[in-house]
């Protein structure tokens, strides 16, 4: 719940900036799309004039640094200012890229657009955390800005491809019609998230014992019983649990059934492939490209904190 609350605060500073921005455009906040086979969850579509952004909102923690190689590395940092920790984590840049993918392919496909571009911008709103850049590649420096950035960012953007083309306000309410239309909303089941309230049972009533009879003989001692101790469980055994709670709270996440994640013959095949990368995890049956990109990094690190444990 307190990370849901730090993601709701970040779509509310974003959503606050767009709304005071001033610009000619029509946003749309919390979309969930489907094509063929592929959804994406959209925190905010924004259509212009002359260019539609698709923007993902991240309110990170740490101070974040992107490589040379458009790698996100999240550094926690003590009290003192020293970094005590290092991370990788997935890139949102990557999840934006593929949501355009997804909303271009949506709606040149039913003729609104044909050269209008589809442009991702991901927005960190923390405003405390302090982003390095400056080693990552510029077309990824481009799509990272600060929250208090956006509105300037947006401005200066839709004039440059102002001079290109231009859509009729009608043709850009056809649009998001369209897009509202095709908006999957899901009915969220809040008791699949309210952790079981512990049973107690009920006081046995107290009953009154009969006086003992006097012993005439000898009672036999009682049988001593070997204490047995729990199986252990074996490092497969754990490897196929976290995967498990891996998929399960990406479902909840995604608010989808968790066998849409992956089966459970996809698990047992990881299980015994073992991959060491994306790509090892690609030759799975079940995993493609596209869920080979959105699992694939957390998959092969938890399967990497197993390998060389035996069975």
């Amino acid at each position: 719940m307190k990370l849901f609350k730090i993601g709701l605060i970040g779509e509310s500073n974003v959503n606050y900036e767009l709304k005071n921005s001033m610009l000619p455009m029509i946003c749309l906040h919390d979309v969930r799309l489907q094509v063929e086979d592929y959804t994406a969850q959209f925190d905010f579509i924004v259509v212009t004039h002359s260019v539609i952004y698709v923007i993902e909102t991240k309110k990170l923690y740490g101070d974040i640094e992107v490589n040379d190689s458009g790698e996100f590395i999240r550094k926690i940092n003590n009290k003192y200012g020293k970094v005590v920790k290092r991370e990788g984590m997935y890139s949102p840049v990557t999840q934006s890229e593929r949501h355009c993918r997804i909303l271009k392919k949506m709606l040149t496909d039913q003729g609104f657009i044909k050269k209008t571009p589809v442009k991702p911008i991901v927005v960190l709103a923390n405003p405390k955390s302090i982003i390095d850049k400056k080693r990552a590649p510029k077309a990824v420096q481009d799509l990272i800005i600060k929250s208090d950035q956006l509105v300037n960012y947006l401005s200066e953007d839709m004039k440059l491809h102002r001079k290109d083309r231009y859509m009729l306000d009608n043709f850009i309410m056809n649009i998001i019609d369209y897009i509202m239309a095709n908006n999957k909303t899901v009915d969220v089941d809040i008791e699949k998230y309210k952790l079981d309230a512990p049973k107690h049972k009920p006081a046995a009533k107290s009953k009154v014992e009969p006086a003992p009879k006097p012993k005439t003989k000898t009672e036999p001692k009682p049988e001593v019983k070997p204490i047995t101790m729990p199986k252990k469980e074996t490092s497969k055994e754990a490897l196929y649990k976290e995967l498990k709670e891996y998929r399960l709270m990406q479902a909840k996440l995604e608010e989808m059934k968790p066998y849409l994640i992956f089966y459970n013959s996809t698990l047992d095949e990881i299980i015994v492939k073992m991959p060491t990368s994306i790509d090892d995890l690609l030759k799975v049956k079940g995993f493609g490209k596209v869920k080979g990109e959105k699992y694939g990094p957390a998959i092969v690190e938890i399967v990497g904190r197993y390998r060389g444990k035996g069975n």
